[in-house]
């Protein structure tokens, strides 16, 4: 591993502040800052719960190990004076509020970070500021010098550039993706870090990306991230990065950003696990992510990891980690990813550790056992491998490497039969392999008896997972009825059994998708490519072109662009700009 000898460790502090949730699908990217409101500023018995929670979290996750905690968001300590009284009022609650909150992170040892994306805005101030780099930039360096100004506390603040608030965020502050170019972000940087360095506290940039506009590449193009560092060396700036090119998907290898450039970095783990069931049942990253560090041997200043283990999607799933007994398998995870990096220790020791500290009862091996084959079958029975393996682009972006489980839901339709179809080769190993996940996953449950663990969790698993078997089946192999027949029956079996708690949402469509298969993999073969650069045909055909017709596409597949891919985070469009 490639670290520093103290390693910055930072996790989320989103959970306390999401607790007693309502809304079925929550939104688990940031802070709803509106449930904490009343009709007249904060609401006093929702603040006095995160008073509640907030020290028992920081104890928590300071005892396995991280050293500091980052909280959305910088939108609610910056007072402008260009604000309506009431919205002033109503942040100098809030900044009351957070003294509070970053006295008890401090109090358990912590050290405060601060989320923010780039740019939120009331109604009011984006007429004022408008969309020009130099007035966005005079809005952020006014916002940054008065908020580490009156906050010491605060270290650092982490920019997301490359993705905004989903399109259900509500609230006095939405944000809009700004910065469209490399060449903005370099004079973003310019103009924002000399007053991080004043302040002698970091700017750290995300580079997560989801594809939109010309910077919608940087989390994978070394072209872009290099125009957006061009001529800047500031003893503020530091990046940090996610593991892969695309989301937290398994399958993926290291990013090769990591190893680009000389500036400090951070690299971004995910321990509750979005599109692997939220912590409703085992999805151990252990291994992984212990690859993941050794591979970062040579990667220059390597400053450690920003860990969220609690952030991240849009499902109805709701375990909190680290604030009640159903949290655990997050808090294993997370354990092991501080306690491998923090100590510099291989995943079986920090296991190891994690039973003497957290789970003297139960017998390592067997622990050991339960979590490897959790880490086995999700990866080969929520994942197609071969598929996944493939580095696969469209646009800016790099396809998720999984496809049938989106957050809470199953999908099982002809199109993508189609579309899988063209990339597996050996479609029955791959039926094969998902079988023998289902036996793992049943092998399972004995051990997570003896170790005290929750089993209805694992049964859960099985559940889900055994739909997603059969869905290999009909996707991956000849057409039969029985393969329709098998899903349908599966499905009503699930829903029947899992009535007390929330499950993911199964999506059944067989309706043929008619374009003959020849015609489907050349239309594949134009769309989509495998290498990282671009083809002269991306450039014209899907980057321009595309970019160009997309709102015509969008009235004419109104009911697809309405539905789940248009309605969730910032909607399908984002990957159009």
């Amino acid at each position: 591993m490639s670290m520093t000898d103290s390693p910055l460790l930072i996790v989320d502090a989103t959970g306390p502040f999401m607790s007693d949730l309502h809304r079925h699908r929550v939104n688990w990217s940031k802070i709803d800052f509106t449930r904490l409101e009343g009709p007249e500023g904060l609401d006093p018995e929702r603040v006095a719960m995160v008073d509640a929670l907030l020290p028992l979290f920081c104890q928590r996750v300071a005892a396995d190990g991280a050293n500091a905690v980052a909280f959305d968001d910088l939108a609610h300590l910056y007072v402008h004076s260009g604000y309506a009284e009431g919205l002033q009022k109503k942040l100098r609650e809030y900044r009351s509020a957070y003294t509070r909150w970053f006295r008890m992170a401090a109090d358990a040892g912590l050290s405060v970070y601060l989320n923010s994306d780039i740019l939120f805005y009331t109604p009011e101030t984006r007429k004022e500021i408008g969309t020009g780099v130099g007035a966005v930039s005079g809005f952020l360096k006014r916002a940054c010098d008065q908020v580490l100004m009156d906050f010491p506390e605060i270290q650092g603040v982490f920019f997301r550039l490359g993705e905004c608030d989903g399109q259900d965020v509500r609230g006095d502050f939405l944000s809009e993706l700004i910065i469209r170019t490399p060449r903005q972000a370099n004079r973003l940087l310019r103009d924002l870090l000399p007053v991080f360095e004043a302040h002698a506290r970091r700017f750290i940039l995300r580079t997560w990306t989801v594809g939109a506009y010309p910077i919608g590449d940087l989390i994978w193009n070394p072209a872009t991230l290099e125009r957006c560092l061009r001529g800047i060396d500031s003893p503020a700036l530091m990046l940090s990065m996610k593991y892969g090119e695309s989301d937290f998907f398994r399958h993926l290898k290291l990013n090769k950003q990591f190893f680009l450039t000389k500036v400090p970095k951070l690299i971004e783990l995910q321990t509750k696990r979005e599109y692997e069931g939220s912590g409703e049942y085992p999805s151990f990253v252990g291994y992984d992510y212990e690859r993941y560090l050794q591979d970062l041997e040579g990667a220059e200043n390597m400053a450690g990891a920003l860990v969220w283990c609690q952030n991240g999607g849009w499902t109805c799933f709701r375990r909190l980690s680290y604030l009640e007994p159903g949290g655990v398998w997050n808090e294993v995870n997370t354990f092991v990813t501080l306690r491998m990096i923090r100590d510099q220790i291989r995943v079986e020791e920090a296991v190891e550790a994690y039973v003497r500290e957290r789970l003297p009862e139960a017998p390592v091996a067997s622990l050991l056992e339960l979590l490897r084959c959790s880490d086995e079958a999700i990866k080969d029975l929520m994942y197609i491998e071969e598929f996944a393996r493939q580095p696969i682009y469209f646009r800016r972006a790099r396809i998720p490497p999984q496809m049938m489980v989106y957050w809470d839901h199953i999908f099982v339709n002809h199109t993508l039969r189609k579309v899988l179809r063209c990339f597996v080769t050996d479609p029955r190993a791959t039926v094969r392999l998902g079988k023998s996940a289902l036996k793992k996953i049943s092998y399972m449950q004995p051990l997570a008896q003896t170790c005290g663990l929750p089993v209805e969790d694992v049964e859960f698993m099985y559940d889900s997972f055994e739909i997603l078997s059969a869905a290999h089946e009909y996707t991956l192999l000849p057409h039969r009825p029985e393969h329709l027949e098998k899903l349908r029956d599966l499905k009503k079996a699930y829903k029947k059994r899992w009535t007390h708690r929330y499950r993911y949402a199964v999506k059944l469509d067989f309706e043929r998708q008619r374009l003959p298969r020849a015609r489907f993999r050349l239309l594949m073969q134009m769309v989509f490519r495998q290498e990282r650069d671009y083809r002269r045909l991306d450039k014209i055909l899907t980057v321009w072109l595309l970019g160009k017709l997309y709102p015509l596409l969008r009235l004419g597949g109104r009911r697809f662009f309405t539905g789940f891919a248009g309605k969730q985070a910032m909607g399908v469009g984002s990957v159009f700009r």
